[in-house]
Order: C-alpha cells, then structure tokens, then sequence
C-alpha cells in the first residue's frame, strides 16, 4: 500500500518498521556472514541493527526486548507491517468487539465515542490511519515501569481529552467512564452512579470551579493518588526476554 512504501522510505533516516530476527534464532552461519554478503545485504543488515539499537537507546527497552515485541507486533500486522485499526482492535478486545466496531460503521456511527478507537488513535502517534513498528515500541515505553510518573499522567491525560482542546470536560470523562463500563464485567453502575462518579471526581479534581480539568490538576491529583494511572504501567514489560508477552495482546481472539 502506498503510505506503508512512503513510510519505509521516510524511516530510513529515523529507524523503524524492518523486520528483525527473532529471539532464539540461531548464529549466521559463514555463509551469510559480513564477508560473504553483497553490498545491499550489507547495507540492509547495518540498517536493521540501527533501527534496533536506536529504539533500544531511546526507551527503556533492552535489545532483546525490541526484538520479542517485533515479533509480537508481526503476529498482528501480519504482511503488510503496519498495525489497522481492526487489527487493533481484534488484537487487544477479541473479534467481537472488532465486529461491533465495524458494525457501528457501516450505520454511520464513526463519529461515537468509542474507548477502542481512541487508543488505537494513542498508539498512532503521526496520525497516519496505521501502526508502525516505532510507534508501537515508544507507545509501549510510556507503560513501562521506569517511565516517570508525569509522562504517564500526560498520555492518560491526553486518551481523556478527546477533543484536544488541553482540558478534560465533564462529557468527554462521562463518555469515557460510560465506554468503560460497558467494557467492565466486574463494574456495572447506571446512569444515576456514573453521575454521582463525576460529581465527586469534579468536586475533588476541579479546583479551579469552571467545569473543566486542566491537566495541571489532574496531575495534582495523580500526586496525591498513584492508582489513579496504576494502569498506566505493565510489570511485565521489564521481562520480555525471558517471558512471551501475552499480557499485551489476546491470544484466543475470542
């Protein structure tokens, strides 16, 4: 596809989207070692190891874990090495959800609020209508559990203000709360619950009175209460080179 080939292009120079050897491969053999190998093959080789050094020297990932999550992010991009929507989607909340996303398109409902949707648009960074390998890896970085608290904070921030307009309203946290639930099998509260939720969260959190969180005091309450963002990080991730990342993807897609 078009933008995939304008992509790898730009990418030359910034690193990313190469398909890597897996973990546990095994040792060139002399026949493809440095000396044997054409110049392109040369150049292509020094290009992947590049790519996998940078996005290693600027995240709080090892070498090693750059390449599981590589192949954790082929199981999903399959050929075309970019990460849709729907494979999103599918990938994290299981095929049903991923039929009632494409469902709500086809009656016209792209523009709904959906939870789904607006972290896939997240793990987009560039806004590009797909996921490429670089964006997958500094996106995972903000839930590692080095990553400071206040990048932490400003992504959660950030996946609150639909809008983007810098402050947090009352409906964008309702809708938000409301897409929640309905994802919860835990949480079930009506709509008359979900209200007295945001009316003691503003009457805590706002404390400016207008209706709105800034971020300055969201952070302030993330400060006062980690658990507010405790999804904002996975244990895991610190382990990737000796434990297959499941956590991060479902494997029955069910």
């Amino acid at each position: 596809m078009g933008c995939v080939a304008s992509r790898e292009e730009e990418l030359n120079n910034n690193g990313s989207n190469t398909l890597w050897k897996a973990s546990g491969e095994e040792e060139e053999s002399p026949t493809t070692s440095n000396s044997n190998l054409s110049n392109s093959q040369k150049k292509a080789k020094s290009f992947h190891e590049t790519v996998h050094s940078k996005l290693a020297k600027n995240t709080y990932f090892s070498e090693n874990d750059v390449v599981v999550l590589k192949t954790l992010f082929d199981s999903v991009a399959k050929e075309d090495d970019v990460i849709d929507e729907s494979e999103f989607i599918e990938a994290l909340f299981g095929k049903k959800k991923r039929e009632e996303c494409l469902m709500n398109q086809k009656k016209g409902q792209q523009g709904k609020f959906m939870f789904e949707r607006r972290l896939f648009e997240k793990f987009d960074s560039n806004q590009e209508g797909y996921i490429f390998f670089d964006e997958f890896v500094r996106t995972l970085n903000v839930f590692h559990p080095r990553m400071n608290t206040n990048e932490k904070a400003k992504f959660a921030f950030d996946l609150y203000d639909v809008n983007g307009n810098g402050v947090i309203t009352r409906e964008e946290l309702k809708e938000l709360v409301s897409a929640v639930m309905k994802r919860s099998i835990f949480l079930n509260l009506d709509e008359e619950a979900i209200e007295r939720v945001l009316d003691s969260t503003f009457e805590q959190v706002d404390i400016e009175k207008d209706g709105s969180i800034s971020y300055e005091e969201f952070y302030r309450m993330v400060k006062e209460n980690r658990k507010c963002i405790a999804n904002m990080t996975i244990p895991t991730l610190t382990t990737l080179s000796t434990e297959y990342p499941e956590f991060i993807f479902l494997q029955s897609g069910g």
